[in-house]
């Protein structure tokens, strides 16, 4: 037997006793406090039936089996979609407009205009500099 040399408490202390249906409540309150509890232990089960490994693989597919969101979209959906925020629209507007005048003023570049300038000679055609 060890001894318990700071304690003068037994090593069980018995806790209130559990009421009995009609003891201390009504049998309505009774059975309000039983459901009560049953509803917690049926969420508890749900709960537990979501964790580890295979419920986390089962939840992965689920959301795979479900309708995209912004965030599975990638490339030119996901910049449909976010163009049809009114946020991002002036954003939108000023991509377009650069984007515009890039292929204008690139296929208006023509074959003498490459030839007389110094960096299209110097980066992609023969590699003689023009000064």
């Amino acid at each position: 037997r060890s001894e318990r040399p700071f304690s003068t408490l037994p090593r069980h202390v018995p806790g209130p006793p559990r009421p009995k249906p009609n003891a201390t409540m009504s049998a309505e309150k009774y059975e309000e406090v039983n459901a009560y509890f049953r509803q917690r232990m049926e969420e508890s089960r749900k709960t537990w039936a979501t964790r580890g490994k295979d419920a986390r693989i089962a939840a992965a597919e689920a959301r795979k089996a479900g309708p995209q969101t912004w965030r599975q979209l990638t490339g030119v959906p996901l910049m449909a979609h976010e163009i049809k925020h009114v946020g991002n629209r002036p954003f939108a507007w000023g991509f377009a407009t650069v984007a515009l005048a890039t292929v204008y003023i690139s296929a208006s570049f023509s074959d003498e205009a490459k030839a007389n300038s110094d960096y299209w000679s110097t980066f992609h055609g023969t590699g003689d500099k023009k000064h």
